[in-house]
């Protein structure tokens, strides 16, 4: 059976001041996303070192709302995440992910080094690795073109994406008129302008899309 391993560590974690406190933040986040998402995590994400955690999760899981998730509790602090897919050799311990081995791991592992030698300027902290080759390009292509758009956000369009994710919500079919409301927008076109500077239905595609195709590779 094959799963969605997730590694992922804290950039630049060292120089940090206050570390201690970002990495009890960083545990109260991943607590909070295992009750969250409790269907769909095999084993609880957990720390592993002070600054990396991991965790396992099914083919079903909404793994780039759960990146999302992260990224948004650990602002401003900015994460790498290796994703890798495959089987698990080892016995799963559904309460913790430490121990667990098998190519699910071994290939998040290797979607992290490969962040390390190409991020695209700082831009891209997001790779996945499986055996598939062509597929594996073509789906963190998708991933760092959807790190390309959000790159260029402001904190105005970061927030769009916030309270999405506050909602639930991680589709570009949204409800605009309680999107506004939420934003405390009064004008449909102060939201449109928002929305179209942003590109953010155009984000949140490209993250759906590359989750189709894991997903596809996961079940063959």
């Amino acid at each position: 059976m094959n799963y969605f391993a997730l590694i992922g560590d804290i950039i630049d974690s060292k120089k940090i001041n206050n570390r201690y406190q970002v990495q009890k933040t960083l545990e109260s986040c991943l607590k909070q996303l295992n009750a969250n998402y409790s269907s769909v995590v095999v084993s609880k994400m957990s720390i592993t070192l002070g600054d990396e955690f991991q965790g396992l999760l099914s083919l079903d899981a909404p793994l780039f709302q759960i990146i999302d998730c992260i990224n948004v509790a650990m602002q401003p602090y900015q994460i790498r995440f290796g994703l890798g897919l495959g089987t698990i050799l080892t016995d799963i311990n559904p309460e913790q992910s430490i121990g667990a081995d098998g190519p699910a791991y071994w290939y998040a592992r290797k979607a992290l080094q490969y962040i390390h030698q190409k991020n695209d300027y700082g831009t891209t902290q997001i790779a996945v690795h499986f055996e598939g080759g062509h597929n594996v390009e073509v789906i963190n292509t998708l991933i760092a073109s959807g790190e390309a758009i959000k790159a260029s956000w402001r904190a105005s369009q970061e927030i769009i994406l916030q309270k999405l994710l506050e909602n639930d919500i991680y589709h570009e079919a949204f409800d605009q008129q309680a999107l506004a409301k939420e934003l405390d927008l009064t004008t449909s076109s102060a939201l449109s302008k928002r929305l179209k500077s942003s590109n953010i239905k155009v984000y949140l595609r490209t993250r759906n899309c590359a989750l189709k195709l894991l997903k596809y590779a996961g079940e063959e």
